[in-house]
């Protein structure tokens, strides 16, 4: 061979050497060396559904990342109570127990505090969800969010939302916001008030009527939604709320046409289809969902159902489960199970999602994914069903939403 190219037979011979030697070098490591991720959640109190959710998540998660990347990866749990202010303590113990990287916390406001542990012990954290603007606002440099900003989830939810109202026959004329007034639903109802001109939804918003996330009776709140005339209502809840504001609008026999709720918990729940029947058909959620048409999607949820027959495979073990691939590839590339390594590789991640709907996972200077892929569920013969986008829908929008007295 020539040099023209500067390539060489022994440069191609070496550089296959090398590579060889790479791979063998990140089999080694991830066969013999173990990591410890430390995992926040709420898994009792108020959030003990959804948090309960992510563990189950989280250890699935690690089931198929052991398989998948080869790679020893221990799990520690640590419950915040659901108490915003146990997400920094939760961190320390963690990072104390020798977890060089972290999974967390679902509340924002429990994420934000985690992240000051974080911060200051420079240990990574990956935050598979918390949509506050904040988490990622405020400068914090071990923060890797791959669940979008509420005002991303909110401008992709009701430009949906628009495109379903231009299909439907007599659709809603106005609308009532009916919000959690933590970190969270304050910041979902700032978003859905900048998004709605934004988007330009055809649809008059009447009132924003907040709640407080450990109120035990709804019926003021939902009474001043339904005085406001609206004939839809938007809500920014969590599993308990959206059931007692179904059940206050049985009782005080409010039907609006249609109830629909951008970053909320709710139809995608076990425990809101459990609580409610039929009643709980009908209401969209607009979130992040899996691909039921995916590649690995039968796989993992036979693994799911193996481990945990009585449960529900849903958005939060979802995020949680990717949450985990998403840190298992960052350690299988940095080839270390130290904070500093894998902090590097986190920053280069371009990975496709095993299971979430959506396109490759890529964090920008701020630690946010830059890639957000929305999904319409709708309540339907006590499931949630995806009715959009159109690609990977299980069943067609049913609209209006059946009066409450009829079921």
């Amino acid at each position: 061979m020539t040099k023209r190219s500067g390539i060489t037979r022994r440069t191609i011979v070496g550089s296959g050497l090398g590579i060889a030697a790479g791979l063998v070098s990140r089999r080694s490591f991830a066969a013999n060396t173990k990591v410890k991720v430390g995992a926040i959640m709420p898994s009792s109190g108020v959030l003990a559904f959804p948090g309960q959710a992510c563990v189950r998540g989280i250890d699935l998660g690690a089931k198929f990342a052991r398989e998948k990347f080869g790679l020893d990866i221990e799990i520690v749990h640590a419950d915040t109570q659901s108490r915003p202010e146990n997400g920094r303590i939760a961190a320390e113990s963690l990072i104390r127990q020798g977890c060089t990287v972290l999974i967390g916390a679902w509340d924002s406001g429990a994420t934000i505090s985690a992240l000051q542990a974080c911060e200051a012990a420079k240990v990574p954290m990956v935050v598979h969800i918390a949509s506050a603007t904040q988490v990622t606002s405020q400068g914090f440099t071990q923060v890797f969010r791959y669940y979008p900003t509420s005002l991303t989830i909110v401008r992709q939810s009701l430009a949906e939302l628009k495109s379903v109202l231009g299909t439907l026959k007599d659709p809603p004329s106005s609308a009532v916001v009916l919000h959690l007034n933590n970190t969270m639903g304050q910041s979902t109802a700032a978003s859905i008030d900048q998004a709605w001109r934004e988007v330009g939804v055809p649809l008059k918003i009447t009132q924003y009527v907040a709640y407080d996330e450990k109120a035990k009776d709804l019926s003021v709140e939902v009474a001043k939604a339904k005085a406001s005339g609206a004939d839809a209502l938007i809500s920014v809840t969590r599993v308990n709320d959206a059931i007692m504001i179904a059940r206050e609008c049985i009782k005080q026999g409010w039907d609006p046409k249609m109830v629909f709720s951008p970053n909320s918990n709710g139809v995608s729940d076990k425990a809101y289809h459990d609580a409610l029947g039929k009643y709980g058909d009908g209401p969209v959620l607009s979130a992040l969902w899996l691909n039921p048409k995916g590649a690995e999607t039968d796989k993992i949820m036979k693994m799911f159902a193996a481990d945990y027959p009585n449960d529900w495979f849903d958005a939060n073990a979802g995020c949680a489960f990717e949450a985990v691939q998403i840190v298992a590839d960052a350690v299988t590339r940095a080839v270390s199970p130290e904070s500093p390594a894998i902090h590097g590789a986190l920053k280069t991640t371009d990975m496709k999602p095993f299971l979430m709907y959506g396109d490759n996972t890529k964090f920008d200077e701020t630690g946010q994914n830059i890639h957000c892929s929305m999904v319409m569920l709708q309540g339907l013969k006590g499931r949630p069903r995806v009715v959009a986008p159109k690609a990977i829908a299980e069943a067609s929008l049913e609209y209006p939403l059946a009066p409450y007295s009829k079921r």
